[in-house]
């Protein structure tokens, strides 16, 4: 489940934390912070046009009657509501760009952290080439140094012995005499020769290697700490919009539909997507499910089925009734909730939402009994179930749902209210 800012038009009561501007002074002297990323220009040209077809779509003043306000008088009035709704449109629509933004911006930052653990990994090998590297490079000078002591001493020993007539027996093993001493002593310095020649260009080979992995281990920290320069600021600036955007789209779960169900069901078919729905249930028909059950408790109907739009994959997948992704969780795929039919999936989601959205919801206050299916079928565990619910009251407004709520998604809220948004353009423009 998520949440998602209201695009706002004349009759939607979206709060405005912008000043008062005309539509060309608000689009160019709107900046969103620094560390904002700029809308494209299409994206500006898209918030003009919605500007200008919400403002060409006010209905126009009604005549007045003589007892009513003066000509000028309604002309101005007419003009504030103009304004009011032009200003209104551009903030949402502005909202709703740095939305989408930190969605993207939450996605880089998944990516960023893939990459550093990549690297992470990455560094760790070289460091252990590098070690063992090191190891048979310190094995292989160790023994061609071995060996050269040897060479030298066994020189050493036969040129001591050079002018005594017999070698005692033992001090190389069996050689009797000097001639034959010396023989030996030439053949084993010969292949000692090649041999310590051998362990040399190893422990060249070896060292290059060293030098090779040295330089990538260093190649690998840069690029790690890049990454994570990046992502700390990335992290930083998705913080600071994430706030914005709390403070600008607090929009309750609880309150009075804005759309009707005639706008939603447009929406829908414009979309053109292919849906899912069991016992022959139409999607008008579930629409207006959605705004009855909603109207029963108080529940804001379009963002509850802008919620199930996410959640179903745009009913996709909805043949068990559940709609909110009920019961769901990220380890037990395929244990979520069924529910009888389409009216109780979209009542259960109700009262669930409805639970979360009001500290002082309870049994014996709700349109119909608690959801069997969610709460209980003893009607009494099930009221005691719905009023003890451990997220009572704790999430009022939709840009609260996710990161736990409802769903682990850091960034379902604003995927929720973007959906929402979606329908409210449509709307305007269609109007």
């Amino acid at each position: 489940m998520g949440q998602h800012l209201p695009l706002a038009c004349a009759r939607f009561s979206t709060p405005t934390l912008l000043g008062t501007y005309t539509s060309e002074s608000f689009l160019n002297s709107f900046t969103l912070p620094a560390d904002v990323l700029p809308m494209r220009p299409r994206a500006r040209a898209f918030l003009t046009l919605a500007v200008l077809i919400l403002v060409a779509a006010t209905p126009p003043a009604q005549s007045v009657a003589a007892e009513g306000p003066a000509p000028d008088e309604a002309a101005e009035e007419a003009q504030r509501e103009a304004e009011k709704a032009e200003k209104e449109a551009a903030t949402a629509a502005a909202y709703g760009t740095l939305a989408a933004q930190v969605s993207r911006n939450t996605g880089m930052l998944a990516q960023l952290t893939t990459q550093i653990e990549a690297t992470t990994v990455r560094l760790g090998e070289i460091v252990a080439a590098i070690v063992d590297t090191q190891q048979k490079l310190d094995a292989a000078r160790a023994e061609a140094a071995r060996l050269e002591q040897i060479v030298r001493e066994r020189a050493a020993y036969i040129y001591r012995r050079a002018n005594q007539p017999q070698m005692a027996v033992g001090d190389i093993e069996h050689i009797e005499d000097v001639a034959s001493g010396r023989k030996y002593a030439e053949s084993a310095t010969r292949t000692d020769g090649s041999r310590i020649a051998e362990l040399t260009r190893q422990a060249e080979a070896l060292d290059a290697k060293r030098k090779a992995l040295d330089a990538q281990r260093l190649q690998q920290e840069d690029e790690k700490a890049r990454l994570e320069n990046a992502r700390t600021a990335l992290a930083a600036v998705t913080a600071r919009q994430q706030k914005l955007l709390d403070e600008a789209g607090a929009i309750p779960v609880m309150g009075a539909a804005e759309l009707t169900p005639d706008e939603v069901d447009a929406w829908f078919t414009a979309r053109g997507a292919r849906y899912r729905l069991s016992q022959g249930t139409t999607m008008r028909q579930l629409i207006e499910l959605f705004f009855e059950e909603g109207a029963a408790e108080r529940i804001r109907p379009e963002i509850a089925f802008a919620q199930s739009i996410l959640e179903t994959g745009s009913f996709g997948h909805a043949t068990d009734n559940n709609y909110g992704g009920v019961g769901a969780c990220d380890s037990c795929e395929g244990r979520q909730i069924a529910f009888p039919t389409p009216r109780d999936g979209v009542r259960g989601q109700m009262q669930l939402l409805r639970n979360f959205a009001d500290p002082d919801s309870r049994a014996t206050n709700l349109a119909n009994a608690p959801s069997p299916q969610i709460f209980g079928r003893d009607p009494v565990s099930a009221a005691a179930s719905f009023d003890s619910y451990v997220a009572k009251g704790r999430i009022p407004t939709w840009n609260l749902m996710g990161n736990g709520n409802w769903a682990t998604d850091p960034i379902y809220a604003p995927k929720v209210l973007l959906i929402y948004f979606e329908m409210v353009n449509f709307a305007a423009h269609r109007t």
